[in-house]
C-alpha cells in the first residue's frame, strides 16, 4: 500500500510519532552486529524490568508506599512557600509532586503483566492522584486569574469595553479585549484549556496515537483510487469493490448515496475522524490538521481553518512609511462557513464523528454531545458552546462589518448557557453513568472550584467527614490531604470564611496522619488551627493515639514529639497535661473496695496508665502537673486496693520532685510558700508515701514474725545395743546440744530483727494515724469548692485506710505482747485532736475494740496495771 518514495524523506511526516519511515541512513552496521546489539540491549532491559517488578510486587499494593511520600512532600512544600505571594508556586509544586507519582505508577502498571492481581489498587491510586494533580492545576489557573482581576469590573457593559477601540474591523483584537474585560468568559476559557490539557495527558499516556497507524500514503482513499484505476484498465475486481464512487472529490461519498468508498478506506476514514476529534478534544488543532494532511485529505485541514477569527494587521499599519503589507489571518467569511457547518451538523447522512468535528467548531451543542461520553467531555462541550455563543454575540454587536452577515438559526441563539445551568444540566442527565461520574468527590471539588463557591466547597468536604464512608485505606488519605491543603490555600488567599469548617478538615487530616504512622508531620498542621485550646486538644489526641498504638512508647519518642510541637509554637506543657489526663482517665465512678485488707492485681491497662505519666517528665517545669496527675491516679488505685499499682506510680515520680517544685517557685516569685494547689498536691503525695511506707513496714514485719521464725529441730535418738550403741548415743547428744545452741543464737538474732521491724512498723503506722496539720489525706487549707471529686475520694480513703492502719498497728502490738501500748492506741483514736474515731465505721470500731479488750485482759492476767 505504500506509495511513498525516499524523495519524500523530509516532509511533514518527519518527526511524527504516529508514522514510521525508513529513511536514508549513513553508515550502516552489518546484520549480525545489529542482532548482537539488539539482543544484549533487550536482555539488559528485560533483566532490569524483572528486577524492578520483583521488588515492587513484593509490596502488598505495589506503588502505594512510594505514593505515601506525598505527605512529606506536601508538608515541605507548605513550609517552603509560606509567604502570601508564593501561594501559586505552592500549587504548582503540589501539582508537580502528584504528577511525579502518576508517572511512576503509570510506568509500573505498564511494566507489570496485564491482569496482575496486585495492580488493581495501584490503578485506582494512579487515577486518584491524576485527579488530584488536575485539581491543583485547576486551582492555580482559576484563582490566579480571579485574584488578579479582583480590582477590575467584570460586569462592564460591552459599549464600555469597545469605547477606546480605534479599529473595529479585527475580530481577533475584539475577542482578546472581550477576554480581558469579561471574567466569566475568560475563566470559562481557562476551564476549557484545563479540560483539554487533561485530555491531552490521557491521550498521551494511553498511547491512543497508535490508532493512527492506518497507512503511510499521502493519497486519500487510496484503495478506492486503486479500484477505479484497475477498473479503467480493465483489471477485474472483487465483490468488495463493487458500487464504489466514480469520482474522487471530497463530496463524492455524500453526493450519491448508492455509491460508497472502498471498505478499507471507510475504515481508515472513521479512524481518521476519531483521531482528528481526539486531537481537537485535546486542543491540538494544528496536530489535527497535520493528521489530515498525512492522511491525504487536505480538504479536511482546510475545513478546520474556517472557524478562525479574521485579523488584518495592515489596518493598524497605515502610518508605516515603508508601506509594507502583512498577510491577514483567519477567515473573513467566517459567518458563511459557520452557517454551512451548522447545516452539515444536521445532515444525518454524515457520520457522527464528522458531525461532531463540525459541531465543535460552529457551536452546535446538540450535534457535539453524542461524541462526549464522560463528565469531563460533556462539561467541555457545554463550555465551548457557551463561549462560542458569547463571542459570536459580541462580535455581531461590536464589529463594523462592511457587508450583511449570514443569519444564524434561532436554535443557535437559544443556547443561553451559564456555568450554573451547565452543571444543573449535567446533574439532571438521563445518563446514569454521567450522573455517577458527577457525584465523584474529585469532580464535586472541581465543580465548586469552577463556580467559585468556596464556602459551599468547605461545607461539602466537611460533610464527607461525618458520613463514615468505607473508603479504602490506601485511597482515603490522599483525598484528606487534598482537602486539608485546599482549605489552607483558601484561608491564605482570604476566601475561606468559616474557620470551623477549615478546622474540622484539618483535624481529620491530622488524625489520618497519625493512623498512617506519620505523627511527626502532624504538629505543623495542628498549629494551623486558630484557637490555642483546639491546638492543645488535637495534638494531645494525636499523642494519645501514639501511646495506644505502640505497646511501649519510648521516652525518646515522647520527647521528640513534644519538641516538634514546641518548634511550631504549641503549648507543650498544656498538651502533655491533656495527654496524661486522657490516658489516666479511670472512668466517672471509681469502684471503691471497702475491705482494706484485700489487694487487687495490676492489669496491663493500669501499667499503660502509669507509663503515660512519663509525658510530664520531659520538662522540670511540668513537675507540679506530674504530682497532681500521679496523685489522681494513686487515689483511684488506693480506692480499688491496687497497692502494687500505687507503688509503681510512686516509683515513677523522681525523688527530687518536691525540691524542684520549691526551687522553681522560689526562682519565679521569690516566695517559699507554694501555691495552694501545689501545696495540697505535695501534702497528698506525702500522705500516700506515709501509707505505702507503713504497709511495707508492716508487711516486712509480718513476714519476719510469722514466716521467718527459726524452727526447733529434735534429733531422734536411736537405741542401739553394745559399746557402739553408747558411742552413737553420745554423738547424738552432742549434736543435739549443738543444734540447741544454734537455735538459741538464731532465735536471738530473729528476735532482734523482729524488735527492730516492730519499732519501724509502729513508727510508720503512727505516721499515718498522727499525720500532722489536720490528719492523713486531709488538706491543710480550705478550697472554695469543698465537694470536688478529689475531696470525696480523699474522704473515702480516710474512712478505709486510717482504720486499716489502726488495726494493723493493733495486730503488731498484740502479736509482740505490747499490750500497754495497744491500750495507748485507744487514747489516740479517741483523741479529739486527731478525731480518728470520726472516720471509723461502727464495724471498724467494733473490731478495734475487740483487740483492745483482748489486750486489757492480757494485762490483767499478767498482773500489770492497764
Amino acid at each position: 500500500m505504500s506509495l511513498m518514495s525516499d524523495d519524500l524523506s523530509h516532509t511533514i511526516f518527519e518527526g511524527d510519532p504516529t508514522f514510521t519511515r525508513i529513511g536514508l541512513a549513513g553508515q550502516r552496521k552489518t546484520l549480525d552486529e545489529t542482532r548482537v546489539d539488539l539482543t544484549v540491549n533487550n536482555l539488559s532491559r528485560k533483566k532490569h524490568k524483572e528486577e524492578l517488578m520483583s521488588i515492587l510486587l513484593e509490596e502488598e499494593v505495589p506503588g502505594v508506599e512510594n505514593a505515601l511520600e506525598l505527605f512529606e512532600s506536601f508538608l515541605q512544600t507548605f513550609q517552603s512557600y509560606g509567604a502570601e505571594h508564593q501561594v501559586f508556586n505552592q500549587c504548582a509544586e503540589y501539582e508537580s509532586k502528584c504528577g511525579e507519582q502518576v508517572t511512576a505508577l503509570h510506568k509500573l502498571i505498564q511494566m507489570a503483566p496485564q491482569g496482575h492481581s496486585k495492580l488493581a489498587q495501584a490503578q485506582e491510586l494512579e487515577q486518584e492522584l491524576r485527579f488530584e494533580r488536575d485539581t491543583w492545576r485547576l486551582v492555580a489557573s482559576l484563582y490566579q486569574d480571579r485574584l488578579n482581576s479582583e480590582f477590575q469590573d467584570s460586569e462592564m457593559e460591552s459599549e464600555e469595553i469597545w469605547s477606546g477601540l480605534d479599529d473595529a474591523t479585527s475580530e481577533d483584537d475584539l475577542v482578546r479585549q472581550l477576554y480581558d474585560k469579561n471574567a466569566i468568559i475568560r475563566q470559562a476559557q481557562l476551564v476549557v484549556d484545563w479540560l483539554e490539557q487533561r485530555a491531552a495527558d490521557v491521550y498521551h499516556d494511553s498511547h491512543y496515537s497508535q490508532a493512527e497507524f492506518y497507512g503511510d500514503a499521502v493519497t486519500g482513499w487510496e484503495n478506492t483510487l486503486h479500484s477505479l484505476i484497475s477498473k479503467k484498465r480493465g483489471i477485474s475486481t472483487d465483490n468488495a469493490e463493487q458500487n464504489l464512487v466514480t469520482q474522487m472529490d471530497p463530496d463524492a461519498p455524500n453526493r450519491d448515496q448508492s455509491r460508497r468508498l472502498h471498505p478499507l478506506d471507510k475504515e481508515d476514514e472513521m479512524r481518521l475522524l476519531r483521531s482528528v476529534f481526539a486531537r481537537l478534544r485535546c486542543g491540538q488543532l494544528d496536530e489535527a490538521q497535520q493528521l489530515c494532511f498525512r492522511a491525504g485529505q487536505p480538504f479536511r485541514a482546510a475545513i478546520l481553518e474556517g472557524w478562525k477569527l479574521f485579523h488584518d494587521p495592515n489596518m493598524k499599519s497605515r502610518t508605516d512609511v515603508a508601506n509594507t503589507k502583512e498577510s491577514p489571518s483567519g477567515n473573513p467569511y467566517r459567518d458563511i462557513w459557520k452557517t454551512m457547518s451548522w447545516k452539515e451538523c444536521e445532515n444525518v447522512q454524515l457520520s457522527v464523528e464528522e458531525r461532531s468535528i463540525l459541531a465543535l467548531l460552529c457551536g452546535h451543542l446538540k450535534a457535539l454531545l453524542p461524541a462526549c461520553p464522560s463528565w469531563e467531555d460533556q462539561l467541555w462541550a457545554h463550555l465551548r458552546a457557551m463561549i462560542d455563543h458569547c463571542v459570536e454575540k459580541e462580535l455581531r454587536r461590536c464589529v463594523n462589518y462592511k457587508r450583511q452577515l449570514q443569519v444564524l438559526p434561532d436554535e443557535y441563539w437559544n443556547q443561553q448557557l451559564t456555568v450554573e445551568s451547565i452543571f444543573s444540566t449535567l446533574a439532571a442527565s438521563r445518563d446514569k453513568t454521567l450522573v455517577a461520574q458527577g457525584r465523584d468527590q474529585y469532580r464535586i471539588i472541581q465543580r465548586y472550584l469552577i463556580m467559585d463557591d468556596v464556602d459551599g466547597l468547605l461545607e461539602e468536604m466537611s460533610s464527607w467527614l461525618s458520613k463514615g464512608d468505607s473508603w479504602s485505606v490506601h485511597l482515603r488519605p490522599h483525598m484528606l490531604r487534598l482537602m486539608a491543603h485546599l482549605a489552607l490555600f483558601f484561608r491564605r488567599i482570604g476566601r475561606g470564611s468559616s474557620e470551623d469548617l477549615i478546622g474540622s478538615i484539618l483535624e481529620a487530616y491530622v488524625l489520618q496522619l497519625v493512623n498512617l504512622g506519620r505523627t511527626d508531620l502532624a504538629a505543623v498542621y495542628v498549629a494551623q488551627l486558630p484557637l490555642p485550646e483546639d491546638q492543645i486538644r488535637l495534638y494531645a489526641q494525636c499523642l494519645v493515639m501514639v501511646e495506644e498504638q505502640q505497646e511501649l512508647c519510648e521516652d525518646t519518642e515522647r520527647q521528640r514529639l513534644l519538641y516538634l510541637a514546641h518548634q511550631v509554637g504549641l503549648d507543650v506543657n498544656a498538651i502533655a497535661k491533656q495527654v496524661v489526663i486522657t490516658l489516666c482517665n479511670q472512668g466517672g465512678n471509681i469502684q471503691h473496695i471497702s475491705d482494706a485488707s484485700l489487694q487487687v492485681a495490676t492489669s496491663a491497662e493500669d501499667e499503660r496508665r502509669i507509663r503515660s505519666l512519663s509525658w510530664l517528665l520531659m520538662d522540670p517545669s511540668m513537675r507540679s502537673q506530674l504530682l497532681i496527675q500521679a496523685n489522681t491516679l494513686m487515689r483511684g488505685y488506693l480506692l480499688r486496693r491496687q497497692i502494687e499499682a500505687v507503688k509503681l506510680t510512686f516509683k515513677l515520680i523522681p525523688p527530687d520532685t518536691l525540691k524542684i517544685l520549691s526551687e522553681i517557685w522560689e526562682s519565679r516569685t521569690g516566695l517559699t510558700d507554694l501555691p495552694t494547689e501545689v501545696a495540697a498536691a505535695t501534702r497528698e503525695y506525702l500522705s500516700i508515701q506515709a501509707y505505702i511506707d507503713a504497709l511495707d513496714a508492716f508487711q516486712e514485719w509480718f513476714t519476719r514474725f510469722h514466716h521467718s521464725k527459726p524452727k526447733k529441730t529434735e534429733a531422734s535418738v536411736q537405741q542401739q545395743r553394745g559399746g557402739a550403741s553408747a558411742q552413737l548415743s553420745f554423738t547424738e547428744n552432742l549434736l543435739k546440744e549443738q543444734h540447741l545452741k544454734q537455735h538459741q543464737v538464731e532465735m536471738l538474732r530473729w528476735q532482734a530483727a523482729v524488735d527492730s521491724l516492730t519499732e519501724t512498723a509502729i513508727d510508720k503506722l503512727y505516721n499515718v494515724l498522727l499525720f500532722p496539720d489536720g490528719g492523713w489525706m486531709a488538706d491543710s487549707v480550705q478550697f472554695e469548692d469543698e465537694n470536688t471529686p478529689r475531696q470525696q475520694q480523699q474522704q473515702l480513703l480516710r474512712q478505709s485506710c486510717i482504720p486499716h492502719a489502726a488495726l494493723l498497728l493493733c495486730n503488731v502490738l498484740t502479736s509482740t505482747h505490747r499490750h500497754s501500748q495497744c491500750l495507748e492506741l485507744a487514747n489516740v483514736v479517741a483523741s479529739e485532736q486527731q478525731s480518728l474515731y470520726k472516720v471509723c465505721s461502727a464495724e471498724q470500731l467494733g473490731q478495734l475494740t475487740k483487740h483492745l479488750r483482748q489486750a486489757y485482759v492480757k494485762l490483767l492476767d499478767l498482773g500489770e496495771s492497764p
